[in-house]
């Protein structure tokens, strides 16, 4: 539910999340590698099935690969999605500072609208969409809601990308654990992890520039929380973006 946060305590103050948001970028980029490496292990898996069908040898030799690989993917994938999760959560507390505006979702959503099934498909990119209009210079600090402010083309691109290859990725998972063994299946796999390793790339590039622009934001804005400022200069408009 949306929520205001209350006014925070006195010994509540700013932090500089750079050195957070280049951790993140950097296991972001290891996602990266990690995927086309296991899109790799599949194009490997097919090739071996269409000329090795009858040789166990190769074909168990192709499961190791793509089974070890698999296993390394999900640990970069858990570890970069740990940091990303910690460095919004921590930015997000900037934000909250910086405007007093009514975010959509309460700060626990930072971690829960990642981890709910169906509404993680559209709630991260609300998040974030929120503390990237609280952390704006151009936010009044009054503004009473920040849902009113138009998203940006960075948010829209990155969270486009990263759903389409979250889809496909998944796709191809389910496929994987079926144990699927026919040409044709192998076929439509690795096509799909192809792309789903395409829309990923995007997504982290999208991602580490989308970091680089929050952090930007919030260190060019003056440090001064919302309730300290004099609510009679506040002249409230959303800014155009």
């Amino acid at each position: 539910m949306p929520s205001r946060p209350p006014q925070p305590p006195l010994d509540r103050w700013f932090s500089s999340e750079r050195s957070m948001g280049l951790a993140a970028s950097i296991l972001v980029g290891l996602v990266t590698v990690t995927t086309w490496a296991t899109a790799w292990s599949d194009w490997y898996s097919y090739q071996t099935l269409k000329r090795y069908a009858d040789d166990p040898d190769q074909l168990a030799e192709a499961d190791l690969i793509s089974g070890s690989l698999g296993i390394v993917s999900a640990l970069v994938l858990l570890a970069a999605a740990a940091v990303f999760i910690i460095w919004l959560w921590r930015v997000r507390w900037n934000a909250e500072m910086f405007c007093r505006g009514e975010h959509r979702f309460t700060r626990g959503w930072v971690l829960g609208s990642w981890i709910c099934p169906v509404v993680n498909l559209w709630y991260p990119k609300q998040v974030v969409d929120d503390i990237v209009a609280a952390s704006d210079p151009r936010t009044d600090p009054q503004t009473p809601i920040l849902r009113e402010i138009p998203g940006t083309r960075l948010v829209w691109g990155w969270w486009l990308t990263w759903v389409a290859g979250l889809v496909t990725g998944n796709i191809v998972q389910r496929g994987v654990l079926a144990g699927s063994t026919q040409v044709g299946d192998l076929r439509t796999n690795v096509v799909l992890s192809t792309i789903s390793a395409f829309c990923t790339t995007a997504a982290a590039v999208l991602a580490v520039i989308l970091i680089e622009r929050i952090d930007e934001l919030q260190t060019n804005r003056e440090w001064v929380p919302w309730w300290a400022l004099d609510q009679s200069h506040s002249r409230y408009q959303p800014p155009a973006r």
